[in-house]
């Protein structure tokens, strides 16, 4: 999981993510993305998938559409490294 931006758009109630960052796993491999491709086409028509997002103020889990690869991956939160 990757500390990441909410994106600048939001979907549903017009209020917006509330929070300065969530968690997003960018792992290309993960089966709930590959299959999303699919799912997005058959049931919507659309070239587009999702990734998986836990909020860190509550752990709720959430997805969220991406429409490439590199999706979301523009808001990361690079932390300096701990020695």
């Amino acid at each position: 999981m990757t500390k990441t931006e909410p994106p600048p758009y939001n979907i549903g109630d017009g209020l917006g993510w509330g929070l300065k960052y969530f968690w997003v796993c960018f792992n290309d491999e993960c089966s709930f993305f590959v299959e999303g491709w699919e799912n997005m086409r058959v049931n919507y028509g659309k070239t587009a998938s999702y990734r998986y997002v836990c909020l860190p103020d509550n752990g709720e889990s959430a997805a969220i559409c991406v429409l490439s690869y590199d999706g979301l991956k523009g808001g990361i939160i690079e932390e300096p490294e701990e020695e």
